[in-house]
């Protein structure tokens, strides 16, 4: 699973840092069309924070990514104890309906509540018990007490309720793109929904490995190829590289790629932005954030792209310092990274693992 050469500390808060802005500065205009954005905030559209203090506010994209980080700690935790990555997706699915507790919804799945819901101590942050939009096939799907695998979908969705909550699974695994595509699939079961999951995890773990973000996607697209029903998402991809060849991301050139609500759209869109602005994170999410369609997941995805390419260091200060619940992403963002090389598997201490249970237990 890890043994992976040693990353800038820097790319692990990059990629989350940099997808909770994004998804931050998306989330107001979401449901806007580019005419009514512009009409509000300038030609410009949207160039920073607008909401209520000027702070930033992420939304369920970034809730989850922070539940899906946590569910990949505990299930590290198992690995380190010995017992093995056997419940890896069960247990993301529990940091899922742990997740779901924080909307006001519980599901059907029966277990007891103190061991599941109140355990460790993502679910005791307050603030993510903010109802921001979530989207309503993770709703519908996890209510049901049960999780969708690639053999067997819950449902046929492919919207991109599975391609933004994935980024930390290419900070943490080897073999992020199956992986990726296993834990979308608990929530979409469509092909090109956890198809499109695996390429971002995918990338992500290429690009923080330090290879350039054109060969990340090549690379990427080979293993997509070795999968059934690629189709979608690798024209989706292709047709983003290319576009970003010839022409600059406006919102009308955006379009020409989808509304970014379903998975390959947000793929695309999010690659568009990214490779078109390789060394601004500030332009790339600024593109990404500004069109008729779903703003804050193609923030978000951008955002995580270009925060793992660029690291923490490249981010607009005046964005981190704005965005609310920073200390929350920071945490499980340097959580993720002393997972993997500061407490790797059989080198715990005694006091290590007790702190290490505390935070992520085992279920």
């Amino acid at each position: 699973m890890t043994n992976r050469p040693v990353i800038q500390s820097s790319k692990y808060t990059g990629c989350l840092l940099g997808g909770a802005i994004g998804d931050a500065l998306g989330a107001p205009i979401e449901f806007m069309s580019i005419s009514q954005i512009r009409s509000q905030f300038g030609a410009a559209g949207i160039t920073g924070y607008v909401e209520e203090g000027g702070k930033g506010k992420f939304s369920d994209d970034t809730q989850m990514a922070l539940f899906t980080a946590e569910g990949l700690l505990r299930a590290h935790h198992r690995l380190v104890r010995g017992i093995g990555y056997g419940a890896l997706f069960q247990i993301v699915f529990h940091s899922y309906l742990r997740w779901l507790y924080t909307q006001g919804m519980k599901s059907s799945y029966g277990v007891d509540k103190e061991r599941l819901w109140f355990n460790g101590w993502l679910i005791k942050e307050k603030g993510l018990y903010s109802v921001r939009d979530p989207g309503k096939t993770c709703i519908s799907s996890l209510k049901t007490g049960k999780y969708g695998s690639i053999k067997e979908p819950i449902n046929n969705s492919k919207g991109c309720g599975g391609v933004m909550r994935i980024a930390p699974v290419g900070l943490f695994f080897n073999d992020p793109f199956k992986i990726g595509c296993e834990i979308a699939a608990i929530t979409h079961g469509h092909p090109t929904g956890y198809l499109a999951a695996g390429c971002i995890a995918s990338i992500i773990y290429f690009v923080s490995e330090g290879i350039t973000l054109i060969s990340a996607i090549e690379e990427t697209s080979k293993i997509l190829l070795t999968y059934e029903n690629h189709k979608e998402c690798l024209d989706a991809i292709n047709k983003a590289v290319e576009m970003s060849k010839t022409a600059k991301p406006t919102p009308e050139n955006i379009e020409k790629l989808g509304s970014g609500f379903l998975a390959e759209e947000a793929l695309a869109i999010s690659l568009y932005c990214a490779l078109s602005y390789q060394d601004d994170f500030r332009k790339g999410v600024l593109a990404a954030v500004n069109h008729s369609g779903d703003s804050d997941t193609t923030g978000a995805i951008t955002g995580n792209i270009l925060g793992t390419l660029l690291g923490e260091e490249a981010i607009p200060k005046e964005w981190a310092e704005g965005l609310e619940l920073s200390g929350i992403v920071r945490r499980i963002a340097s959580d993720l990274y002393d997972g993997i090389y500061v407490y790797p598997i059989g080198e715990y201490d005694s006091k290590s693992i007790q702190s290490w249970w505390s935070k992520y237990p085992m279920t």
